[in-house]
């Protein structure tokens, strides 16, 4: 069987060498690299017990079950992923995620067209909410209406990047009639839809060009892409992976319809990865049959 498009995830990777992470990833044959994002996590003792990874086991749950703390070093993902742009030609730049609803629309589109136009139409945009209340309250966003301003800011960043002089009206965001340009190079920026919610699930299948989540929500969402009256034909379908997995793993994803899969062959917490990780991603590249 054909393997899916296959993307690094390099946000593992200590930020001096994410540029090299992913211009190696071009060269092994790679279909993306991606970078991701929290803005800034709130630290405190125990910190690690509010995580999601350790909610979810109780008691049981240790600092060793969470990936990533208030420490990690997080860079801005469109600033790496147009450092990356400048320095590859052919491979695809991915953010996932991407906390929009943390943004203005404006000056999110402007940033995201920006990275569109400079890359050559490379960008793919997961959006998500994020599961961390402090990050709203250190943005000054409101953590209660996030789902509302999601939705909202979708629609006005995609009518800055549509509309020849853009303008909106609504709740969270009006501006216009405005000048924007220049327009972004793909028509449309894909924005795909994060998250393991019924909520995001009504998201990816109302305004998503796709869903970066898990594969199990795949039914749920071809329900609301046809509630809505939208096709799946061009929709896709992503999915982020953590530790390396094995080909018959991926070509089992594949049938599960993934037409993306973004690994992390790595058993690391964000951030930590050196140039031993090099190596590590040619070896699993070649003993999947990618390289």
């Amino acid at each position: 069987m054909t393997l899916p498009n296959i993307g690094l995830n390099i946000v593992w990777f200590r930020p001096d060498l994410q540029v090299r992470a992913a211009k190696l990833a071009e060269d092994l044959g790679f279909e993306s690299a991606w970078s991701g994002e929290h803005v800034g996590l709130p630290w405190f003792p125990d910190w690690w017990r509010n995580y999601p990874s350790v909610v979810a086991k109780g008691e049981a749950g240790t600092e060793n079950d969470v990936l990533f703390g208030p420490k990690s070093k997080f860079l801005d993902p469109l600033i790496t992923l147009a450092a990356i742009a400048g320095a590859t030609n052919r491979i695809r730049l991915g953010v996932g995620i991407y906390m929009l609803a943390l943004r203005d629309a404006v000056l999110a589109a402007r940033m995201i067209g920006s990275l569109d136009v400079l890359s050559g139409g490379r960008l793919d945009l997961a959006v998500g909410l994020g599961w961390s209340e402090a990050e709203y309250d250190f943005t000054g966003n409101d953590w209660k209406s996030r789902g509302r301003k999601m939705d909202e800011t979708i629609r006005a960043v995609r009518a800055c990047f549509e509309m020849e002089n853009p303008q909106f009206d609504g709740e969270f965001h009006k501006f216009g009639p405005l000048g924007f340009e220049p327009k972004p190079i793909q028509r449309p920026v894909p924005i795909l839809i994060g998250g393991n919610t019924p909520a995001a699930e009504r998201r990816a299948g109302c305004l998503g060009d796709g869903w970066h989540g898990p594969l199990e929500s795949i039914p749920a969402i071809k329900a609301h892409l046809a509630a809505a009256g939208r096709s799946d034909e061009t929709f896709q379908w992503s999915n982020i992976t953590f530790g390396p997995l094995g080909r018959e793993q991926l070509e089992d994803m594949a049938a599960r319809s993934a037409t993306r899969i973004v690994v992390t062959p790595f058993l690391a917490k964000v951030g930590e990865v050196g140039e031993e990780g090099f190596a590590q991603v040619e070896q699993w590249a070649r003993q999947v049959g990618l390289a």
